[in-house]
């Protein structure tokens, strides 16, 4: 059987993130699982392929299977679907990954969506394309994790497919399936799930609190395949947290030594890293780590429900400095009751930290979270009630619409001094604590010129953004139809990542 796996979104998208877009690894995963079952597979990752669905539909496909979130992607997977219905008669469209999962009978109301994939899919996903080409399973009803519409148009959820907590039973991700060249950086996702609970994130609706890992020695495998295979120098490790699983992480940097590979990496980690942690981290080659900080109000911490204190987080942060591992923090503000004194208290903790770089998101309040229930619960959103809905209610929320006490103006001040000072400060903060890193004009003059040209095309970028400003930040409908009216350039849009890319 033929399966072509999606992921889509929009032109003006792929033009605005092509250039920091990731391999589309779940997909990758499930076209492992499909292959290793006898399917024939393609991947369309829509920030680095340029076909349309009608050279998309010369491939034949009897099933597509699309990872869809809510935004962007979601209006191009609606677009997407709709064209091959049309294009392919007969084709079984699959959606899965989040959304999907989360909104299963909003999903599957509509005609041009066949089947809803809920939770990870490798193995729904090879169940189902056996199912339709060889009959076994006999029902679609025996398919765990799987959601579909019976005969009478009635939504039918299958019991749930119980969670993979060893990663290891699963085949290596497909890399062949994509042109992995082509890509920034190389990345991996080596575990699932969170211990934690955050009431902003998915991952109590989508993993259940469960976890799985790679093993350390699957690990050093995938790596030396990727080095071997695509000469790579760097990885990212796209967990939620790389660093949870503290004896595995303890056999990977051992391994990384024990086997001389010369290695650069860096993750994301939850801000509770002890001295022995970051200095083991940075001998095997971490350079950078990304930080869910989030705010510096220890109330909205609290409220929150990160789990973690204000004190722990400037420990693990200096340590990190210590040991030459660039700290990057997720800073998020707009919270529901959050208020001006706690706003403050975020600055103030970034001066603190002598200002070091972050990202800056706005609160979006995410179908599957706690904190979507709690916006519900006092009314604070209308949530959609069509999928078609989605894309619209990401872009106001983004953007637009303000559900905290904090006074609009003082997030507009505070949004535009971070537009300002976007290069400056990241360049500052590395000149003073780790000037060591400027050795690279020498040793690779290549990749410090490459990231001083995008540092300094984003730094312009960003400061133009601020004539569009409207409530919070750039509206990404404005932004839209800026970038669908230039040609491709790569622009990333306004939370661009890392200043100095590793």
């Amino acid at each position: 059987m033929k399966v072509l796996l999606v992921a889509a979104t929009t032109p003006a998208f792929q033009r605005a993130f092509a250039n920091s877009s990731n391999l589309p690894n779940g997909l990758l995963f499930i076209g492992a699982m499909l292959e290793k079952h006898g399917h024939e597979v393609q991947v369309y990752d829509g920030f680095m392929d340029d076909r349309t669905p009608t050279e998309l539909a010369q491939f034949k496909p009897d099933v597509i299977g699309f990872s869809v979130i809510v935004g962007p992607n979601m209006e191009a997977a609606i677009d997407y679907s709709k064209q091959f219905k049309s294009l392919l008669p007969g084709v079984k469209i699959a959606w899965g990954n989040v959304s999907p999962s989360v909104l299963t009978e909003q999903t599957l109301a509509e005609e041009y969506i066949d089947f809803a994939v809920i939770g990870a899919g490798e193995h729904t996903m090879a169940e189902l394309c056996d199912h339709l080409e060889k009959g076994s399973p006999a029902r679609l009803e025996d398919i765990r994790g799987l959601a579909f519409k019976d005969t009478s148009g009635q939504v039918v959820i299958n019991e749930h497919r119980p969670f993979v907590r060893d990663m290891d039973e699963l085949p290596d991700p497909a890399w062949h399936l994509v042109d992995a060249a082509r890509y920034r950086e190389l990345d991996l996702n080596t575990s699932r799930g969170c211990a934690f609970h955050c009431a902003f994130c998915y991952n109590d609706s989508f993993n259940k609190g469960s976890l799985g890992y790679l093993s350390a020695e699957r690990l050093i495998a995938q790596i030396q395949h990727l080095q071997k295979t695509y000469g790579a120098r760097h990885i990212r490790f796209n967990d939620d947290n790389f660093t949870f699983n503290r004896k595995r992480l303890r056999d990977f940097c051992s391994l990384l030594k024990e086997k001389r590979i010369k290695l650069t990496w860096s993750c994301d980690c939850r801000a509770d890293l002890s001295a022995e942690d970051a200095a083991m981290m940075s001998r095997a080659g971490c350079v950078s780590v990304t930080l869910g900080f989030e705010t510096g109000s220890q109330r909205m911490l609290n409220f929150i429900q990160k789990g973690i204190t204000v004190d722990q987080m400037i420990k693990t942060f200096w340590l990190l400095i210590k040991h030459k591992i660039r700290a990057s923090l997720y800073i998020m503000h707009g919270f529901p009751t959050e208020t001006a004194e706690d706003f403050k208290a975020t600055h103030e903790l970034l001066a603190r930290l002598d200002n070091p770089y972050y990202l800056y998101n706005r609160f979006r309040p995410l179908p599957g979270t706690k904190l979507f229930d709690y916006c519900i619960d006092h009314r604070l959103i209308n949530p959609p009630e069509t999928l078609a809905e989605w894309p619209e209610y990401m872009m106001q929320y983004s953007n637009r619409i303000n559900l905290s006490d904090v006074p609009d103006s003082m997030i507009n001040e505070a949004m535009a001094h971070y537009l300002n000072t976007y290069a400056l400060n990241r360049f500052r903060f590395t000149l003073k604590h780790d000037p060591g890193y400027f050795r690279i004009i020498l040793t690779n003059p290549r990749k410090f010129l490459r990231e001083v040209l995008s540092l300094i095309k984003n730094q312009i970028y960003v400061v133009k953004s601020k004539k569009h400003l409207s409530g919070f930040a750039v509206s990404l409908k404005e932004a839209h139809a800026k970038l669908a009216s230039k040609p491709a350039r790569g622009i990333r849009i306004h939370e661009i990542g890392e200043c100095i890319n590793n």
